[in-house]
């Protein structure tokens, strides 16, 4: 039993003995000076209006309850690095932050949570599918939490499938473009509602490229290859230039930012997009009735192959905290089940633990039974190439939709956009060797 020390008021026992009492407990958290509550600065991921008001509710009870000054800020991802590089630099860093846990841990800015990672291991029965590959580090090391996966499927008008004769979903990235030709409706609706421009949504096109046997960097994720898969490449290139011809993306996808894709298709502009389930989500509140006549399908193969990749929301304390046990605490008492029960029946986050296998959501809702293998079975962002720093910066960078664009938009020739793709690989690889 706790016994209040001498000297601490009531108050401050009490809010100890909140964080004492729980299923774990990291460290020894020190009392704030009398009169002073201790204080939190987090960082949330904005993007879903309903899972960010469910991760807001929860800080915001955590703190009532354990007695902490909790200051939450709402960062978009697109702005996340820019505002942390500038906290950094004014040394006012947040204590939490739920976006940049790869790149602030390549900057070293972040704390270890191991012992948070192994508490939840070892209560949770496990972790799943590729959580683990991104969360531990060579080393062993672990300085992330992933509190969700989550990653593009294919969304699909099946009422207008049906009605052009197309009864089962696409097996091959060949078959959406025959599919989308046959169900489209130009103007009103286009076949392919997918983005060719300088944002991550774009990165879909990769995804497809390694799909026809295409590798950018060596098994170590050092050294880049992609010139060594030409052949490869230019027969990917066939597709693309074969669906960019087909009149089935809309116009002006060149330029289209993240939100574009989800915006056409919850207008019923598109027959086909890929993206998350976040569009369902957006539908069942805004649009059940287009919901209903909407598939979700893993993805299609292509000559080589099937790639299906996560990604992942995760939570990370930077280093220069001061309330490191603290922050810890409000990491483990974030992943607790009953909270992520709920908050998943509200969020496009698919199970990390095996514990949350039993979630309610993934039983009742039809688009959000599918997280569960995509959970399961999803590869790391970039498989078979290693998921490190370097293919990340690329994954930013759009290295292949860029490419895209400098033969559609600028008419350079292959060779020239291909060798151009290599260089700028050579030079975000050669930083990190």
């Amino acid at each position: 039993m706790l016994r209040q020390p001498s000297g601490m008021t009531r108050r401050q026992f009490v809010a100890m003995a909140a964080l004492t009492s729980g299923a774990a407990t990291f460290g020894a958290f020190v009392a704030p000076a009398l009169g002073q509550q201790p204080k939190l600065v987090y960082w949330a991921y904005q993007f879903l209006r309903s899972s960010d008001e469910a991760r807001v509710n929860f800080a915001q009870e955590w703190a009532a309850k354990n007695k902490v000054e909790m200051q939450i800020t709402l960062v978009p991802w697109k702005e996340f690095m820019t505002k942390i590089t500038a906290a950094i630099q004014a040394q006012a860093t947040p204590d939490i932050v739920e976006s940049g846990g790869v790149e602030l841990r390549a900057l070293g800015q972040l704390l270890d949570v191991t012992d948070v990672y192994e508490k939840l291991e070892k209560e949770h029965g496990g972790w799943l599918g590729s959580s683990s590959l991104y969360m531990r580090e060579p080393d062993g090391h672990v300085h992330h939490i992933l509190y969700g996966l989550a990653g593009a499927v294919v969304i699909a008008r099946k009422d207008l499938l049906a009605h052009a004769g197309v009864p089962t979903p696409p097996e091959t990235w060949e078959e959406v473009l025959v599919q989308a030709k046959k169900a489209q409706q130009i103007p009103r609706v286009y076949g392919i509602g997918q983005p060719v421009s300088n944002q991550t949504d774009s990165n879909i096109w990769e995804v497809v490229m390694r799909s026809y046997g295409v590798r950018l960097a060596d098994e170590q994720g050092k050294k880049v290859v992609l010139g060594d898969y030409k052949r490869e490449v230019w027969a990917f290139l066939d597709y693309f230039m074969e669906v960019w011809n087909a009149g089935v993306l809309p116009p002006g996808v060149t330029t289209w930012d993240n939100t574009m894709n989800n915006s056409t298709y919850q207008a019923g502009k598109a027959v086909f997009v890929l993206n998350a389930i976040t569009i369902s989500l957006w539908l069942e509140t805004n649009n059940p009735e287009l919901l209903a006549k909407t598939g979700h399908y893993t993805f299609p193969r292509g000559p080589k192959g099937l790639n299906q990749p996560v990604t992942y929301g995760s939570r990370s304390i930077m280093k220069y905290t001061k309330a490191p046990e603290l922050a810890k605490q409000f990491l483990w008492d974030s992943m607790e089940p009953g909270k992520m029960d709920r908050e998943s029946t509200v969020s496009q986050w698919g199970p990390v633990l095996n514990t949350y296998l039993n979630f309610e959501v993934y039983k009742k809702k039809p688009f959000m039974k599918g997280l569960i293998e995509l959970s399961l079975r999803g590869e790391p962002q970039g498989y078979p190439d290693v998921f490190n720093d370097a293919w990340r910066e690329q994954f930013l960078n759009t290295t292949i939709s860029r490419l895209l664009q400098r033969i559609v938009v600028d008419s350079w020739s292959r060779d020239k956009a291909f060798a151009e793709a290599v260089d700028v690989l050579n030079k975000i690889y050669a930083k990190y060797a």
